[in-house]
């Protein structure tokens, strides 16, 4: 007996190979190819449903505003536009939406506007919703598109709005100078030398630069002294254009103090200033006045501390 067939024997075991069962083997099936959706640019605007179905379902405001918001990105604005419009026309008109604000998308379809230059569409935007009386950046926009519409005195109420809640945003006396640019070149004055929109445009600009050199920015931080570097030259390079065009500031100061009660309409009317308010106007002087005397209070400080 062999070795083997003694070990069975001893400990009672009585093997058949039939005993034994081989394991099925596994199949693994194959996974499926996928990829989320996120994942893959421009998902949103393969829906193939409309506007006007996507913005009553649950998630298709989002698709929508995400397909106007791509298109913007890669500049395809008038796509961008009429999806804008129709996302605007669908919240304004649909009891069933529950979108309520479309104050975003009216930013974008209102950039997309200018762009390409279809000002009829930009006023009725322009028109559309001024609800948002507490949004600064809403007065930004509409600061800079009201005069591409010739709407000067309501481009010039906003740039006041805004200015009176934020005094060291530069780009509001900007806005300002091209606003009086725009509006002079649109329509002169009847007497060149009486024209003091393009002095107040050169009294803006010297603001806004007058802003940007005072104001504690972080110089010590590389990108900060770029955008500061960047900012300066442009602004300078527009002070210089209005100068060119014949704008001096002192000229509208001394004109503003020397206007009389009895004559205030006469200038006014000659000045080319009819079109705004008038308390703009003496604004802007005031505040043009009460920037001098805090000047010459620093100078006079700097002078006792030497």
């Amino acid at each position: 007996m062999s070795l083997e067939e003694e070990q069975d024997g001893l400990f009672g075991f009585d093997f058949d190979e039939d005993d034994f069962e081989t394991k099925k083997e596994r199949i693994i099936p194959e996974q499926a190819d996928y990829q989320a959706k996120i994942e893959t640019d421009g998902w949103f605007h393969e829906s193939g449903k409309s506007i006007d179905e996507l913005m009553l379902e649950q998630h298709g405001p989002n698709e929508v505003k995400n397909a106007i918001e791509h298109d913007y990105f890669y500049k395809r604005y008038d796509r961008a536009l009429t999806t804008a419009l129709g996302y605007i026309r669908v919240v304004k008109t649909s009891d069933q939406c529950k979108v309520t604000g479309t104050k975003e998308i009216t930013d974008i379809a209102m950039h997309c506007a200018a762009k390409l230059n279809r000002l009829d569409t930009l006023e009725e935007l322009l028109d559309l919703d001024k609800s948002h009386t507490q949004d600064l950046g809403l007065y930004l926009v509409r600061a800079k598109f009201y005069p591409l519409v010739g709407r000067y005195a309501e481009a010039i109420d906003t740039c006041v709005m805004y200015h009176k809640e934020r005094k060291l945003d530069y780009r509001i006396w900007s806005i300002m100078a091209d606003i009086f640019i725009r509006s002079a070149q649109r329509s002169p004055a009847s007497n060149a030398e009486d024209e003091m929109r393009y002095h107040l445009a050169n009294l803006a600009m010297q603001r806004a630069v007058h802003i940007v050199k005072t104001s504690r920015w972080k110089t010590n931080i590389d990108f900060v002294k770029r955008r500061l570097d960047r900012d300066l030259e442009s602004l300078e390079s527009r002070l210089q254009q209005t100068i060119d065009q014949g704008g001096n500031a002192d000229k509208f100061v001394e004109w503003m103090s020397s206007i009389s009660a009895a004559d205030q309409d006469k200038a006014i009317k000659a000045s080319g200033l009819t079109e705004f308010d008038w308390q703009h106007i003496v604004w802007i002087y005031k505040d043009w006045a009460l920037r001098q005397d805090l000047d010459l209070d620093d100078d006079i400080k700097a002078v006792k501390d030497m």
